[in-house]
C-alpha cells in the first residue's frame, strides 16, 4: 500500500504542469524581495525601477494625493512628484524598514500580502528617527515570469489617519 501510495505520487509530480509544481520556497524569496524593492527603490530615488515593480495594469494606491494610480509609469511620476515636493521636509538620506510580513498563496500565479513598514529619516543630531508608519496591502501576480503588484495600498498607521465621521 505505501509503495502504491509513493508510485502514485511520483507519478503525479511527473505529468502536473509546471505551475501546479511551483516552488513556494522561491516564490516566498521572490515575493520578498519585491516587498523590500519597493523600500530599496524609493530610497535610492529609483523611481523607473519603482514603476518597474508594477504589473502591466498595476494599482497603486496611497501615495498620497490624488488616490490612485494605474500602471508602472504612472507610480513612479507620482512618487517623483511627492519625493520632490518634500512637503514635510524629510531631512535625506531616508530608509524604509519592513517588517510582519505575511505573504498567502491564491494559486501558482497569484498572492496577497500585508507587510509594515518604517520610514526612518536622521534627526537634528543625525540620529535615526521614525517619521512614518504604514501597512501594505498587496494583491500580487506573477506576470513574464516574474512577481509584481497587481494591486498596493498603502495604510497610514502613523500619523495616524483622521477619523471618519
Amino acid at each position: 500500500m505505501k509503495g502504491t501510495f509513493i508510485a502514485a505520487a511520483l507519478g503525479f509530480a511527473l505529468v502536473a504542469p509546471a505551475a501546479a509544481q511551483r516552488n513556494e520556497t522561491a516564490d516566498r524569496a521572490a515575493i520578498h524581495k519585491l516587498l523590500t524593492d519597493y523600500g530599496t527603490t524609493l530610497d535610492a530615488r529609483d523611481f523607473d525601477g519603482f514603476g518597474r515593480l508594477f504589473a502591466k495594469e498595476g494599482v497603486y494606491a496611497g501615495g498620497g494625493p490624488g488616490g490612485e494610480t494605474k500602471g508602472g509609469p504612472a507610480a513612479a511620476a507620482m512618487l517623483r512628484g511627492i519625493f520632490a515636493q518634500n512637503a514635510l521636509g524629510f531631512r535625506e538620506p531616508n530608509f524604509h524598514i519592513f517588517f510582519n510580513e505575511v505573504v498567502t498563496f491564491d494559486g501558482p500565479d497569484k498572492a496577497h500580502a500585508t507587510a509594515i513598514s518604517l520610514y526612518m529619516v536622521p534627526d537634528e543630531k543625525n540620529a535615526p528617527s521614525p517619521a512614518l508608519m504604514a501597512r501594505y496591502h498587496d494583491d500580487l501576480v506573477r506576470e513574464g515570469g516574474a512577481w509584481k503588484f497587481a494591486r498596493r495600498r498603502v495604510e497610514s498607521l502613523i500619523p495616524a489617519p483622521a477619523p471618519r465621521k
